[in-house]
């Protein structure tokens, strides 16, 4: 009996997910954190997200990132006129979406 209250605790947690430290930052300038940097826990379904925009033609510029804890994260990569815009979606481990990470293309 013991065994199976031991089973189904680690079927619960591999099902509900472990939760991750996030950064949380709404705007960067020169690669630090604009405004007041946060960190934000992820809840059942989330994950920490970094949207990097730049040039491009300049891709070592960035223009603007932010960061936070997103529901739904998708990772992906647009290039609308002369910007491009990538998210970075993980969980698999604290602070994963740290700014100073390096980009992982898609």
């Amino acid at each position: 009996m013991e065994n199976l209250l031991k089973l189904c605790l680690f079927l619960l947690c591999f099902e509900t997910g472990f939760p991750v430290q996030c950064v949380k930052c709404n705007s960067y300038k020169n690669g630090k954190c604009a405004g007041s940097q946060q960190t934000c826990t992820t809840r059942a379904g989330e994950m920490c997200m970094i949207r990097r925009t730049w040039y491009a033609s300049e891709i070592n510029k960035l223009l603007h990132a932010e960061t936070t804890c997103m529901g739904s994260c998708k990772i992906e990569e647009k290039t609308s006129g002369y910007l491009t815009i990538h998210t970075y979606c993980c969980d698999f481990t604290d602070f994963c979406n740290d700014i100073g990470f390096p980009i992982v293309m898609t």
